[in-house]
């Protein structure tokens, strides 16, 4: 699943960079507009943008460890969901101007009372707020390891 999110992230995002020079209102308030976010939520620590790379490869790297070992369909999407918004936005900070480790996240959907976001956010976002739900329900997020026996 996080692979399909980061891929569906990176097409709107390519997608917004060619058709969406000028904004288009969709909703009173909220419109498809491009902008350029180097920092992170809310644009807060834009001068930071080669550690929330380093974070950014910590995050997806520590989901991909563990998603396998979902303990539920429900801690799989919430893996799933997490890894592929933290990889949509990683791939932006990789290979966007102004250069590797230093890309600009790009967003499209403006929401002119709140904050301009996109995919890879709105998945990080539902994926924080499932694991909340799925944690309130009880149970383990990740099975437990096999027991390895050794001979003798």
């Amino acid at each position: 699943m996080g692979l399909v999110v980061a891929g569906a992230d990176q097409a709107l995002k390519a997608a917004a960079l060619r058709w969406w020079v000028e904004p288009v209102p969709v909703l009173p308030g909220v419109s498809l507009s491009l902008s350029f976010n180097t920092g992170a939520a809310f644009s807060v620590g834009t001068s930071l943008t080669p550690l929330f790379t380093v974070l950014a490869c910590t995050a997806v790297a520590g989901v991909a460890w563990v998603a396998g070992r979902a303990a539920s369909r429900s801690w799989a999407v919430v893996f799933g969901l997490l890894g592929g918004g933290a990889a949509g936005n990683l791939v932006d900070r990789l290979v966007r101007p102004p250069g590797f480790a230093r890309g600009a996240v790009v967003d499209y959907v403006d929401v002119s009372w709140f904050a301009a976001f996109n995919l890879a956010d709105a998945a990080l976002t539902a994926g924080v707020v499932l694991a909340f739900v799925v944690s309130a329900r009880g149970g383990p997020a990740l099975a437990p390891r096999p027991v390895r026996r050794t001979a003798g």
